[in-house]
């Protein structure tokens, strides 16, 4: 598809939109130039759900589940947000350790706005994702990294059940980018 037909096509499913969706995507595709995004998932999504729920009275959904990308059975924790049944994921194009993942599309309110690598995505891990966490669990080496990781998503998993939870997660934000900071650059 050329390029003047892909916008026509864009902008036609965009136009198509309601109002509060419109504004979804919109803040979506800002976030994707604001935002380090690199393994920002928490942050990101976090940041959709207080902006849209307290500045424009869409609530959706934070969800803090987990991807797999077909490889072998391992189902990091990973943070998507979820406006009217449709997925808005703009960081895992942009994996923490791109090194381990391939980095996946961008999905923008259901829609893939650019291609990546196909993930599977998941709101608890499956039971061959268990047994493979099991046996990191069991190794000395691999014992530390895997009980901080399984205490992140269980942080993360409360963390969005909470509106002020995520504004204090926000204002604390590892990497500097706190509320305040992104909005002055919205």
């Amino acid at each position: 598809m050329g390029e003047a037909k892909r916008k026509a096509v864009e902008t036609s499913w965009f136009q198509e939109l309601a109002d509060d969706e419109q504004k979804v995507v919109l803040l979506a595709r800002r976030l994707i130039h604001i935002l380090p995004l690199q393994g920002a998932c928490y942050q990101t999504t976090f940041f959709m759900k207080y902006h849209l729920e307290t500045v424009h009275g869409i609530v959706g959904l934070p969800v803090v589940g987990f991807v797999n990308d077909g490889t072998d059975d391992m189902y990091p924790s990973h943070a998507w947000y979820e406006y009217n049944g449709r997925r808005t994921d703009i960081t895992l194009a942009r994996p923490f350790q791109p090194h381990l993942q391939p980095p996946g599309p961008i999905t923008i309110h259901g829609r893939v706005v650019r291609p990546g690598w196909a993930y599977t995505y998941h709101s608890e891990r499956p039971p061959e994702g268990d047994e493979l966490i099991a046996r990191y669990f069991e190794a000395p080496k691999s014992r530390p990294i895997m009980e901080h990781a399984a205490a992140r998503h269980a942080e993360m998993s409360e963390t969005a059940k909470d509106i002020a939870l995520i504004r204090t997660y926000l204002d604390n934000a590892p990497n500097g980018m706190t509320y305040d900071r992104i909005v002055r650059r919205l």
